[in-house]
């Protein structure tokens, strides 16, 4: 705005020069500007908000400005203004494409009204202006005047357009109206400074600094108008008021100095009265249309109300309002049918009067606290009196709409959340159906619920979702479960039932097919997200499992297929929702087939051992071999470890196997021709817990004779996590001479800073290195970097699933010493052992890898 304001006091300056220079300076700063401005509006105006108007503005520049330098070529002084009329008609062009065409479509006739008005009004305040200064005069000749009014006449359209702009645009876009609105201005004064200026002097250089000033405003608008998907600021008028005003304000105003004028000159000219007449028929018009409007809105307004009183008296669910003193304003009428109450006998009492002695307390408690956040809603359970005495357990969603002008009080919108039909309970039996921190049904009553609709044959198709929640506090935080349940009642539907089935998991009972169950369960797993407590932030996840419920199932059997697709959901990973099928039910009834009959499958001598080698690559020789247990079970064939290993750890079993396997691959390995061989076996996590590993290791030892430097115990990352005896066990084996690998290593907590310091020799790479090393760069930087930090650390690195010919040889390049997969040698049985392993021809041949600081290869 401010360099709008010096151009033109610089182009004014420029023409008070003496001489011949002024007036090629002024023209050729003149044409200077509207050069510059064209850019400014076509490269600021592709992001405006309103790119498409911009456009117009910088067809409607050009025009005037090609108009006006083409007729000051071809006719005389004062008449060379009507070549930019073309160019201000398209200024109409352009402010319209600014508009929003909702509005326009919306409000019509108030709006052709609204613009009439402002362009007499423009034409009134020129006629006084013209009648109070020249008017009289004679300066101007007829074809002066005519070119002088068909020119303001033109910029007049486009002026009472930007004021349209104004009174409908939002807040942040006035400001941008109002100085198209100045611009307008500055180009009217420009059209009437030339149109009297008869020749090169101050008045035609008063006019080029107008013209100049006019196109800087149009600069900066275009500039100012930026897309801004902000909220309008609390407080701020939406337009109506402005839109109501304006159209008035410039009537009076246009009004006013004609009266001014005809006072002052003592003359009422035909113009003059015609345009007045006119401005009062628009003034009246424009009043007409907005009557008209407003009484539209008042019917809608009428009818939306209406509608919406009906809607809530109709509603099945009761609404009540409470004030600050939980006294009831306002009931529906739904409220008999609910507790038998009659609605005028409510409203003046205590909502507390028909609420158990016992719940009173806490509800009170409840809905009095004041909320941090204004239209807040809470979950709230109590037992109300039934009119015929018996108790009912209602649910409430209580919004706090005190701060709401409109409202001024809690609203609450009751259900029925019994457990089954109304009838006649101690109150003891009622609060056990309940749970405490959430006031939701119980477990208890789930399965009493449950019972009831499966028994009744007329009952809808149903589905049950159980949603798990990790993360939780160990003990009951009453605010995270109540900020939960507020969430999840959110995401319900009217007809869903919702309850507490146990710590950290809520039961749903959906009316619907499985389905819509599964649409209900994906709504509930995205509703537990971060809960802000005291402490902090409080990470949760969730995931769901759902099962259909028929007539032929009972209360029993759908909750344990409910819970039998919540495990299957929480094995999946975090946010995952999981059906029960058959094929669920046969995979279940196999693992537990599997876990009972792995307690006797060691006596029954169904567990046994295969050996993988470990290969040198330097000395092309096996130096290890690693113990892999295998199950052949009598019914369903061999067993996959990562099937049945989990099912041991779940028990002490583990470590009953776990001595085995540490006994047996000892033994068969010490029992070899190859005295070098040494022999890696995996030790889990509960044995090495249990304190009982040291004894373990030195019985085998004892027993089968072997050196403790051929024995290899491999664990994994997190067992280095644990209490310090574990620490100090492991130390104490190695003090005898055995060997320890962190198996998969990269795969678990892979904090190297534990690396220091622990009793650690052999680093064991998981197959998940190798994945794409052959064609990606940063994966073979990885397994380069591995065997670096192995080496500086004195560990040595074994790289285990190598099964292409491409991997061994990029392992090769790299360093890689010990290597262990499918491409060298499988697991093979115990009788395979001597003849089998990769570059041992005959016994005693085998090589011992060269030890490092950190002992053994493996």
């Amino acid at each position: 705005m401010l360099l709008a304001v010096l151009a033109g006091l610089a182009v004014l300056g420029a023409g008070l020069l003496s001489g011949r220079l002024a007036v090629p300076v002024v023209v050729t700063l003149n044409f200077l500007v509207v050069a510059a401005v064209l850019v400014e509006l076509a490269r600021n105006g592709r992001t405006s908000a309103h790119p498409a108007g911009w456009r117009w503005y910088v067809v409607s520049v050009a025009v005037s400005a090609g108009g006006a330098l083409l007729l000051g070529a071809t006719m005389p002084m004062g008449q060379t203004a009507l070549g930019s009329v073309p160019g201000q008609l398209l200024v109409v062009v352009a402010v319209h494409r600014m508009l929003d065409r909702a509005t326009l479509r919306a409000a019509r006739a108030q709006v052709t009204t609204m613009l009439a008005l402002f362009v007499l009004a423009d034409l009134l305040t020129v006629h006084s202006v013209h009648q109070l200064t020249i008017g009289r005069s004679g300066v101007l000749t007829l074809p002066q005047t005519g070119a002088l009014f068909a020119l303001l006449t033109s910029i007049a359209l486009g002026t009472g357009l930007s004021l349209v702009f104004v009174a409908l645009a939002p807040v942040r876009q006035r400001p941008i109206g109002w100085t198209l609105f100045a611009a307008q201005v500055a180009t009217a004064l420009a059209g009437a400074a030339s149109s009297v200026a008869s020749g090169p002097g101050t008045v035609q250089y008063l006019a080029c600094a107008a013209s100049v000033l006019g196109l800087m405003l149009l600069a900066a608008a275009c500039r100012a108008d930026r897309p801004d998907d902000r909220p309008a600021p609390a407080g701020s008028q939406d337009g109506s008021t402005l839109s109501a005003l304006l159209p008035h304000a410039t009537a009076m105003a246009g009004g006013c100095l004609l009266l001014i004028s005809v006072l002052i000159t003592g003359e009422l000219t035909s113009s003059g009265t015609t345009l007045g007449i006119l401005g009062l028929g628009a003034l009246l018009a424009h009043q007409t249309v907005s009557w008209r409007t407003q009484q539209q809105l008042t019917t809608e307004l009428q009818r939306s109300e209406a509608y919406f009183r009906a809607l809530v008296r109709s509603s099945a669910d009761p609404v009540l309002i409470l004030d600050d003193q939980l006294t009831v304003r306002w009931v529906s009428p739904s409220i008999t049918d609910l507790l038998g109450l009659d609605p005028a006998r409510i409203v003046g009492g205590r909502v507390t009067d028909v609420v158990h002695p016992d719940d009173v307390t806490g509800l009170t408690t409840a809905l009095t606290a004041a909320s941090t956040e204004a239209g807040s809603t809470k979950t709230r359970t109590a037992r109300v009196r039934h009119l015929d005495g018996r108790w009912r357990l209602i649910q409430a969603q209580v919004r706090d709409l005190r701060s709401d002008p409109d409202v001024g009080g809690l609203v609450l919108y009751c259900r029925d959340v019994s457990a089954t039909a109304p009838t006649a309970v101690e109150p003891d039996l009622a609060f056990s159906t309940s749970d405490p921190a959430t006031g939701l049904p119980n477990r208890s009553a789930l399965t009493t619920r449950l019972g009831a609709l499966l028994r009744d044959p007329a009952v809808p198709t149903t589905s049950l979702v159980l949603l798990g929640v990790e993360g939780l506090p160990d003990t009951d935080d009453p605010a995270v479960l109540r900020e939960l349940t507020t969430r999840f009642c959110r995401v319900l539907r009217g007809e869903d039932w919702l309850a507490r089935s146990g710590a950290g998991e809520f039961a749903v009972l959906v009316d619907g097919t499985i389905a819509d169950a599964e649409v209900v369960a994906t709504r509930l797993v995205a509703a537990v997200e971060p809960v802000v407590t005291a402490a902090g932030p409080l990470r949760l996840t969730a995931v769901a499992g759902i099962a259909s419920l028929g007539s032929d199932v009972d209360a029993g059997e759908g909750l344990r297929r409910g819970d039998l697709a919540l495990r299957s959901a929480r094995a999946a990973g975090p946010n995952r929702v999981r059906r029960h099928s058959d094929a669920l039910r046969i995979t279940q009834d196999r693992r537990e087939s599997l876990r009972v009959d792995l307690d006797r499958a060691l006596e029954r001598g169904q567990l046994r051992l295969v050996y993988q080698p470990v290969v040198d690559l330097a000395l092309h020789r096996t130096v290890s071999v690693e113990a892999l247990l295998r199950w052949r079970h009598p019914t369903y064939g061999d067993v996959s470890p990562a099937e049945f290993v989990p099912l041991a750890e779940e028990s002490t079993l583990i470590s009953e196997i776990s001595r085995w396997v540490l006994a047996e691959a000892m033994t068969t390995i010490a029992a070899l021709p190859h005295r070098d061989l040494g022999v890696a076996v995996n030790v889990s996590a509960r044995h090495v817990r249990s304190g009982e590993l040291v004894t373990d290791v030195l019985a085998a030892l004892e027993s089968s004779g072997l050196s403790a430097s051929r024995l290899i115990l491999e664990i994994t990352e997190s067992v280095l996590l644990d209490d310090s005896h574990v620490t100090d066990d492991l130390a104490a084996l190695r003090r005898l001479g055995v060997r320890i690998a962190v198996d998969d290593f990269g795969t678990g907590w892979s904090s190297l800073a534990y690396l220091v310091g622990l009793p650690i020799d052999v680093l064991k790479m998981d197959r998940q290195f190798l994945a794409d090393v052959e064609t990606d760069p940063q994966r073979r930087a990885l397994c380069a970097s591995v065997l670096h930090l192995g080496s500086s650390l004195g560990l040595a690195v074994v790289v285990e699933g190598v099964e292409t010919e491409p991997e061994l040889q990029l392992l090769r390049d790299m360093g890689h010493r010990y290597i262990q997969g499918f491409l060298l040698a499988r697991p093979m049985d115990v009788a395979a052992l001597p003849a089998g392993l990769p570059g041992i021809a005959g016994p005693g041949t085998a090589t011992q890898v060269g030890t490092s600081p950190g002992g053994t290869a493996s």
